[in-house]
């Protein structure tokens, strides 16, 4: 077993290779049972302390980025990098490579990478409740975290260098990957429970730049990522918690100002009344006679006003030009708006189009006495009657409703990109919520 609970690092020892007779230091000499000679490559075990080749030992593909032997310190632990291994999916070409950590107090970690994907992995040796997780068919939950079922696959060791505290080319695992980024768990089962049994460990996803800065090389020496790692946390969902937070926020915000405008300028209807419109053939074939309406005051110092129109076409429609006057300033603000109704039957069933009530809006109207100039046309002669209301300061529920969508739009957009994210994550493996 690795030497743990000590106050510093052991005295690294040197070791003759019984094949080569070429020095082999050794980072942890009592706890480390097996290792392999950096100049022959053999495979070596201690017996009573005496080193025996054992075989050789292939040799990685791919080159540490951090020497065996290197000091660095990684989430407040002190390490030693003690051995570089590398593995791969049986019956696939999907290769990783771990480095062994040393720590004199807690014992061996591991620290992972998978096309530049990088993962520190404790085990119950700094995790002690990792021996208490509670196990479900497609997850698993630890320290009220849940993980969900991403992958499971048997272990393959492909390459060793460096020093061991058992015999690793006797291990036969299976291992399943569950993931909660930036968090990822492994139920590591040995397939004949020679050594361990099951075991669980807890990695965390680690950035490449901060990794880089713990090694003392610049990250372009780092591996290049590649795709979405299983559990690397993405700004997408960051993005997505942040502008559904602050939507809200600004939901709430629209909420509360409208509910105070509402209190302090409460909505009032100043003006409403029937009028009978004549049709005049000699001003045009749909016009009717103009009229004016009584006068109203706008009470408040600046204003929005309703100008709602009705009237009861069928199969038809109407249209005014409305003119709001001063009567202290003859200041005028014209609007124009139009009203169509159609109904009917086809196959059967009854149909409808368009309404016989319209409104428009005049905003920033000031204080004072006011009266309307209508002008109305019909493709009707026989229409008769025009209603008009005057609100002020109703609610703007048409405005209201806008911002209302763009509070909610932004926020769907940006959980669209964050679940395509997640489909890009969820697509290397077996066990994706997003697909059949």
């Amino acid at each position: 077993m690795a030497t743990a609970n000590l106050n510093s690092f052991p005295v690294p020892e040197t070791v003759v290779c019984p094949s080569c007779a070429g020095n082999i230091t050794l980072h942890d000499p009592a706890g480390s049972e097996f290792c392999v000679c950096p100049h022959c490559h053999t495979y070596i075990k201690f017996r009573n302390d005496v080193p025996q080749a054992v075989k050789k030992a292939s040799l990685p593909q791919t080159k540490p980025v951090v020497a065996i032997g290197a000091q660095i310190v990684l989430q407040g632990y002190t390490f030693k990098v003690i051995a570089f291994i590398e593995k791969r999916e049986k019956g696939t070409e999907y290769y990783w490579r771990e480095y062994m950590l040393y720590n004199y107090e807690k014992g061996y970690a591991n620290l992972s990478e998978f096309d530049g994907h990088w993962n520190l992995f404790f085990g119950s040796n700094f995790l002690p409740d990792l021996k208490n997780v509670d196990q479900k068919t497609q997850s698993v939950k630890f320290q009220d975290v849940v993980y969900n079922k991403f992958h499971a696959y048997l272990c393959e060791l492909t390459a060793f260098t460096g020093e061991f505290d058992w015999d690793l080319t006797q291990d036969s695992i299976f291992t399943h990957e569950t993931i909660a980024p930036p968090f990822i768990m492994l139920k590591e089962v040995e397939t004949d429970n020679r050594r361990y049994g099951t075991l669980f460990y807890r990695g965390e996803y680690q950035e490449p730049a901060a990794l880089a800065a713990a090694f003392g090389i610049h990250e372009s020496q780092m591996p290049e990522r590649v795709g979405i790692g299983a559990n690397q946390p993405t700004k997408a969902y960051g993005f997505w918690q942040w502008v559904l937070k602050y939507s809200l926020y600004a939901l709430l915000a629209l909420m509360g100002i409208t509910l105070f405008f509402a209190l302090r300028k409460p909505s009032k209807t100043i003006f409403e009344k029937t009028f009978p419109i004549v049709y005049e053939p000699v001003k045009g074939q749909f016009e009717f006679k103009p009229f004016m309406t009584p006068g109203f005051e706008v009470n408040d110092q600046s204003s929005f006003l309703d100008l709602e129109i009705t009237s009861p076409i069928d199969n038809n429609w109407l249209e005014a030009t409305i003119v709001l006057v001063n009567e202290q300033s003859n200041a005028t603000w014209e609007v124009t708006q139009g009203i169509e109704y159609y109904n009917g039957v086809e196959d059967g069933e009854r149909w409808t189009e368009g309404q016989t009530t319209a409104k428009v809006l005049l905003s920033e109207i000031p204080r004072g006495r006011y009266h309307l100039n209508v002008y109305t046309a019909s493709g009707d002669p026989l229409r008769d009657q025009l209603a008009i209301r005057v609100t002020e300061n109703g609610i703007l529920w048409r405005n209201l409703l806008v911002c209302v969508l763009l509070l909610t739009i932004i926020p769907a957009i940006a959980w669209l990109m964050a679940r395509n994210v997640e489909k890009k994550r969820w697509s290397n493996s077996d066990f994706s919520p997003y697909e059949e």
